[in-house]
C-alpha cells in the first residue's frame, strides 16, 4: 500500500506540473524563402526559410515541429522538423525546414487564382513547437503577404 501512495503523489505532482503555464510569449514566425528541392512525378518538396523570433527573456529548446503553409487560403505544404534549433532569447534565429507539396491544392489554388486575379496573394503559416514532455506546446499563427509578389506589383 506504501508503495500505490507513493505512486499516486508522484502522480499528482506531474499532472500539476504539465498544467503550470510557462509564461512564454509564442515566438513570431516569418516565411523568408521557398526554393524547390526534388521532384519526382506527383511528390514535390521544398525548402523554406523562417525567420523566428524569440520575445522572450530565456532561450527556448524546440524538440521538434509541425507547420502548414497556405497559399490564398488554400494548405499548399506541410511537414515536420525534429532538428530544430534552441531559440536564443531576444534573437532572430534562421531556420530552413523541408515541406512537401499538395498537388491537388495547388491546382484548386491556380484554378481560383486564374478565375479572380487577387492583387496580393496572402500566405498563413501554423505552427506548433513542442518545447517539452511537461511543457504545453507553443502554437503559432502567422499571416502576411508573400514578399515576391509584393515585388512584382511594386514593378508595374
Amino acid at each position: 500500500m506504501k508503495g500505490f501512495a507513493q505512486w499516486l503523489i508522484l502522480v499528482v505532482v506531474l499532472s500539476g506540473c504539465a498544467g503550470i503555464q510557462p509564461g512564454l510569449e509564442a515566438p513570431e514566425v516569418k516565411l523568408v524563402s521557398v526554393q524547390p528541392i526534388t521532384s519526382d512525378g506527383f511528390h514535390h518538396r521544398f525548402a523554406v526559410g523562417l525567420a523566428v523570433t524569440n520575445p522572450n527573456a530565456t532561450d527556448i529548446s524546440v524538440r521538434g515541429m509541425s507547420y502548414r503553409i497556405g497559399i490564398a487560403g488554400h494548405d499548399i505544404f506541410s511537414g515536420v522538423a525534429n532538428q530544430v534549433p534552441v531559440l536564443p532569447a531576444y534573437a532572430e534565429t534562421p531556420v530552413t525546414v523541408e515541406v512537401s507539396a499538395s498537388l491537388m491544392n495547388v491546382l484548386a489554388l491556380i484554378s481560383d487564382l486564374s478565375s479572380r486575379s487577387p492583387s496580393e496573394l496572402t500566405y498563413q503559416l501554423n505552427a506548433k513547437l513542442d518545447v517539452g514532455t511537461f511543457m504545453p506546446a507553443i502554437r503559432v499563427e502567422e499571416s502576411g503577404p508573400l514578399p515576391f509578389t509584393q515585388l512584382r506589383l511594386q514593378s508595374r
